[in-house]
């Protein structure tokens, strides 16, 4: 039986007791005077990670793992006492009697300060997460912040991303309202390191190595550790940060349990109700309770609909003054259908063996319909009148797309821990398979002649430019004959082995010192395959000549703008494919282009070794040691160039292209953890980690869309970065957490976008070209602050109310080639971060009004000041409430962007916007229920 059954059914027997807990030998492989055992938490009926457990006359002291067990090797025989001490718990006394030779098993229950262990309450719910999060924050050897399930599978919000940007120098990239990619300290999201149980993950996207990670429903999850000062035993492709996260194992509590939640969720904007459910059961058996089980699903169907303006392309076109050349609006309506499942096996014989098979599969369909309207205003001369811009040669195109498109992503991860007196072994073998499957993109473009004249006007009370007037062919389906129809279907597999052995030999010293080394061999294959049909029009047809036209979309953007007439897209298609055939032709040229421009293969493996130490000096911890990873890879494409200069691109003129790359880094680390009291930890670190460069920035494709390029460069080097980190923690009770913390780094070789206009690239004429260049260096430089408490010396029913708040503040700089004069941020890095909440948790009752800001940041590099691109500050306001209306069983409601924060851009400058997208407000209710 596991030691944690152990104690656990002991405690139900009532034969443990808080202060003398009885002795028991367990025969088998043992070392004389040996010690071990396992402390739990009675508020939450789950181990404890991070006790000290003493021995009293000494200096000898350990602290307990991640599964609450602690071990103290070469005790003499006779009696001893064991203080067991947390910050927040009452310390408790264990009396044990160590015989001359055999391991004692000696475990522990404590409770929360001014608690009892025998009678303890379950904490529950926000608290519990709170709780669980602070206790693995202090226990870490590294600077991380957690967010933790309430110990129920059950993370306080929905979507894992939305979740960590509640965290200190964490913001997220959102993708229609909802937050998707994870920054770490303003750092490309690119450049962290994801994973699931320690174990890499599949990237399903073809353009980077970032982890989507709003796939991956909260339901599902036990813990994420964002951990931002890595050792050498952690893959070293972390500059931002490692996020970690952590599936439920049945051994986490004592007994077993079934979690439940149904909701609805409402989009204001979409007007529509979606749904979601979920479940989880959790549980060991067996004649000693040596198995575990865990499984769960979930699934959810939400609708979002949204406007975005776009001002396109600011120009100077009178001295001094700017203005936007373009203009674009697009109409989304989108469903999201997000299905989950886990099934964690666990075979615990007894408490130096644990073998495994973790498996996690997760699915994101995303089924997008967009209508758009693009005019290109700047074809011709301006007229300037104050602040009334006049152009005469504009050309517009009514577009609709039809994008549906389905990631899937599965880990499957056996592997097997065993100690053999002191010494630990874990070998580990991950598969990680990640598909995107794009059955339909399809595209349709009705476009006018370049004779429409309007007028816009700036400055006028709003920040984005509007029309004082339009020309009506603009809105008539008669006057944009079509263009094209790009019919487009795309499949994009990668498939990823992962082999890891890691030995660690432990001191007999009476510390928790110890040697650590290890290998990994990472094996990743990625295959693009995007295939296009380009379909022209024989003779003139229009818009209006397909009867596929729907009504005026009304009140565009709150009445601002007016759209004109919707698409029926299928209307369109039928139309032309199936009702007349002939009045389309397939133009073979620019299909079999398009075909090949941005499909690849990339082979990719990784050698890693390291070798690390961990060495206790009283309260001081040092952990030092070097990683070595060695990076072999093959990309294969193909090479799109005008091989005859004739200024055309022909089937002979696009031909394979591969190329290998090897490179090899070592990289050394430091890290100090000083305990002056149990209360304070202060840390630093010196680290050093690498990027390597995304996928579809090192092949040589090209993509063109509407006269945007956008190409490869296979001369990309990799980043490399090395960081000082410092930080102060104080915890005073279990609830309360302050941390102040400064962190430095040099990143080298950063690839950044860099943007030219009207140019040519590959024979084809582009109003804008796209490229990853490497800039020289750069460099970061931060303070984060963070305070987490309980206000729980007010009186009742106030004493319910607490707060928790972070701010970040960045400085950074970046060296572009041919910008030395210019002073640029580093590329994505706001300056400023912040979030916050006001809770209230008291009885049945809890409560969260919550608060995340992020400065502005840099996209994309131009030219010069002008050309730069940037994303514009967002606030944004959401709340929660939950009422338990009986035990186990609780209501809920919530309420995302509140103040309705648009995603917003500019170029250059902040009065010069070249995006505002509107999102609305989003609303969940529901019921959920543990047994």
């Amino acid at each position: 039986m596991s030691l944690l059954k152990l104690a656990q059914k002991g405690n139900r027997r009532s034969i443990l007791r808080a202060a003398v807990l009885a002795s028991v030998c367990i025969p088998g492989t043992a070392f004389a005077g040996d010690l071990s055992g396992t402390i739990t938490g009675a508020a939450l009926d789950r181990p404890v990670r991070g006790a000290t457990v003493s021995v009293e006359g000494t200096d000898i002291s350990v602290v307990t793992d991640q599964n609450g067990r602690y071990i103290l090797y070469g005790l003499d025989a006779g009696d001893y006492v064991l203080t067991v001490s947390q910050p927040g718990y009452g310390s408790i006394n264990m009396q044990v009697a160590v015989p001359a030779e055999g391991m004692v098993t000696a475990n522990g229950r404590i409770a929360l300060a001014n608690g009892d262990s025998e009678n303890a309450i379950v904490v529950t719910g926000a608290r519990a997460s709170r709780l669980l999060a602070n206790e693995r924050k202090r226990a870490m050897p590294v600077i991380a912040d957690i967010v933790s399930s309430d110990g129920i599978g059950k993370l306080p919000d929905y979507n894992t991303a939305e979740a960590l940007q509640r965290l200190p120098g964490v913001s997220v990239q959102i993708d229609q309202s909802e937050p998707r990619y994870v920054v770490i300290r303003g750092v490309d999201p690119n450049l962290n390191l994801v994973t699931i149980d320690g174990n890499v993950v599949g990237i399903p996207e073809a353009e980077g190595r970032r982890v989507a990670l709003d796939t991956i429903p909260s339901d599902l999850i036990g813990a994420i550790e964002v951990v931002k000062t890595v050792t050498p035993d952690y893959d070293a492709n972390a500059i931002g940060g490692a996020i970690n996260i952590v599936t439920p194992s049945a051994f986490d509590q004592a007994e077993p349990y079934t979690y439940v939640s149904a909701r609805g969720m409402y989009g204001s904007k979409a007007d529509k109700l979606g749904y979601a459910a979920s479940a989880m059961h959790s549980q060991t058996f067996g004649m000693e309770d040596e198995f575990g089980i865990v499984i769960g699903a979930s699934y959810s169907k939400r609708f979002i609909d949204s406007d975005l303006v776009d001002p396109l392309s600011w120009d100077e076109v009178d001295t001094g003054l700017w203005a936007p050349t373009g203009m674009r609006m697009f109409d989304y309506s989108i469903m999201r259908e997000r299905i989950g499942a886990i099934a964690n096996l666990e075979w615990r014989p007894n408490p130096d063996m644990r073998v495994y098979l973790n498996t996690i599969y997760n699915e994101f369909t995303d089924h997008e319909g967009r209508d758009q309207f693009d005019y290109d205003m700047y074809r011709g001369d301006v007229v300037i009148s104050g602040n009334q811009i006049t152009y005469d040669e504009g050309r517009a195109s009514r577009e609709f797309r039809q994008n549906e498109q389905t990631q899937k992503l599965y880990n499957i991860s056996p592997g097997i821990d065993w100690r053999t007196g002191n010494v630990e072994v874990k070998l580990n073998y991950t598969y990680a398979h990640a598909q995107e499957h794009t059955p339909v993109r399809d595209d349709i473009e009705f476009r006018t002649a370049s004779e429409n004249v309007s007028t816009i006007l700036l400055g006028e009370g709003s920040e984005l430019p509007v029309f004082g007037n339009v020309d009506s062919r603009l809105y008539d389906p008669a006057s944009f004959p079509l263009r094209r129809i790009r019919l487009r279907r795309e499949t994009i597999d990668e498939d990823l082995h992962a082999a890891k052995a890691d030995v660690q030999i432990d001191f007999e010293n009476g510390t928790d010192s110890f040697v650590k080394f290890g290998a990994k061999f990472t094996d990743r294959s990625k295959d693009r395959d995007n295939y296009q049909e380009q379909w022209e029009p024989v003779d003139d047809v229009t818009f209006a000549d397909t009867g596929a036209v729907l009504d005026p979309i009304s009140g565009y953007y709150g009445g601002m703008y007016e759209f004109g007439p919707a698409m029926d897209y299928q209307g369109v298609l039928d139309y032309f494919f199936s009702d007349n055939p002939g009045l389309l032709e397939l133009d073979e040229e620019t299909t079999a282009f398009n075909d090949k421009a941005s499909d690849y293969q990339i082979s990719e493996q990784i050698y890693a070794g390291y070798g690390m130490a961990s060495l206790e000096f009283g309260d001081l911890t040092v952990i030092g040691g070097v990683r070595v990873e060695h990076t072999k890879g093959t990309y294969d494409a193909f090479a799109i160039r005008d091989t005859d200069g004739n200024g055309e691109i022909e089937i002979s003129d696009i031909a394979p292209l591969s190329f290998d790359k090897e490179y090899t880094h070592v990289l050394p680390s430091l890290a100090l953890n000083y305990r002056p009291q149990p209360e304070v930890v202060i840390r630093a670190a010196w680290t050093n980690t690498i990027g390597r460069p995304n996928y579809s920035d090192v092949v040589p494709t090209f993509e063109e869309e509407d006269g945007e390029g956008e190409s490869g460069n296979p001369n990309l080097e990799p980043y490399t970065s090395m960081g000082l980190d410092f930080s102060a923690e104080y915890y005073p009770d279990a609830d309360t957490v302050f941390a102040l913390a400064t962190f430095y780094k040099k990143i080298e070789d950063p690839i950044y976008t860099r943007t030219i206009y009207d140019t040519t690239f590959a024979g084809v004429d582009l109003i804008s070209l796209s490229q990853p260049q490497n800039a020289d260096s750069g460099e970061l430089f931060g303070v984060e602050a963070n305070a987490t408490t309980r206000f729980s010396s007010l009186p009742a029913p106030l004493d319910g109310f607490g707060v928790s708040a972070n701010v970040t503040y960045v400085d950074s700089s970046v060296d572009v080639p041919g910008r030395e004069s210019d002073e640029l941020p580093f590329f994505r890095q706001s300056k400023w971060l912040a979030g916050g909440a006001l809770f209230y948790e008291k009885g049945p009752l809890e409560a969260r009004f919550a608060v995340s800001y992020r400065d502005d940041y840099l996209d994309g590099v131009g030219s010069s000041l002008n050309g730069d691109s940037y994303t514009k500050a967002r606030t944004v306001l959401d709340a929660r409430i939950g009422y338990r209306i009986l035990e186990g069983v609780e209501v809920f409601g919530s309420v995302a962007n509140i103040t309705e924060a648009p995603l917003s851009g500019y170029q250059g400058y902040p009065d010069r916007p070249t995006s505002r997208e509107d999102y609305g407000v989003n609303a969940d209710f529901g019921i959920s229920a543990k047994f």
